[in-house]
């Protein structure tokens, strides 16, 4: 190939390139507020880490939140005896809102809004079940103190949520 054919395809490539970069760029120059950053200035970083818990019925649960990609994403796993479940939350600068979605080895899917309350996490879930019905769930999770958080889960019918919890749950760090 000869030298002139070589900076031809030289141009071509920067051609081709500088867009994407140039994007790149200016994402990296925008960069919107990440759920990390707005946990933590809302006072949840002490939700990241592993906990656990046993349940009534002597059955543990193990989850684990973990910040990903450079605060912009957190990444859930939870077990429940042989029920395993991964999720993912992340703030959607379009929606002006933390978003969740997930999936468990049972093929239900959950998607949802988290929102800041005072001093509690509100968890709106939407269950999709491999069947395709759906169920609603409210979940608020608090800080009890540097290595417990309570997790209080409500029911969802019809836009409205129960009175009584259909859960309650004390979770303590995994040290």
């Amino acid at each position: 190939m000869g030298i002139l054919a070589t900076m031809k395809m030289k141009s071509l490539l920067v051609l081709i390139l500088m867009p994407v970069l140039s994007l790149t760029i200016a994402a990296n120059a925008a960069e919107p507020n990440n759920v990390g950053n707005i946990l933590k200035e809302n006072g949840f970083d002490w939700l990241f880490g592993k906990w656990e818990t046993i349940t009534d019925a002597n059955q543990k649960i193990e989850v684990e939140f973990e910040l990903e990609a450079d605060g912009y994403a957190i990444s859930i796993e939870a077990k429940t005896g042989s029920n395993e479940n991964v999720g993912l939350v992340y703030y959607s600068p379009v929606k002006k809102a933390i978003l969740y979605t997930g999936v468990d080895s049972t093929g239900r899917v959950n998607t949802g809004l988290w929102e800041i309350q005072g001093d509690k996490l509100v968890v709106n879930i939407e269950q999709t079940k491999p069947d395709g019905s759906i169920t609603q769930y409210m979940r608020y999770i608090s800080k009890i103190d540097a290595d417990t958080m309570k997790s209080v889960t409500y029911s969802v019918i019809d836009g409205k949520r129960s009175e009584e919890p259909i859960g309650t749950l004390v979770f303590k760090r995994d040290k």
